[in-house]
């Protein structure tokens, strides 16, 4: 699939599905996360799921997109 389509598809993804998988790799997926992130992808995806607690609401719009975009990323490789 073209990255340009992917990329369009993604930002259409609702944020609990987002949450979900960010949870995932926060919690069980440490090898996907440690191959496919650096350190500081790392904590700033830990530091951003720690302070919007579950809800959207509490992080920024540019702040969204950052957790979909470290979570894709980790995600797809």
């Amino acid at each position: 699939m073209p990255y340009w389509i992917a990329r369009k598809l993604w930002k259409r993804v609702p944020w609990g599905l987002v949450w979900v998988a960010a949870l995932w790799l926060v919690e069980k997926g440490r090898d996907r996360v440690n191959k496919n992130l650096t350190q500081k992808e790392k904590q700033e995806l830990i530091n951003l799921v720690t302070k919007s607690r579950g809800r959207p609401g509490n992080l920024q719009g540019r702040e969204r997109t950052r957790v979909k975009n470290i979570v894709g990323k980790a995600a797809r490789g």
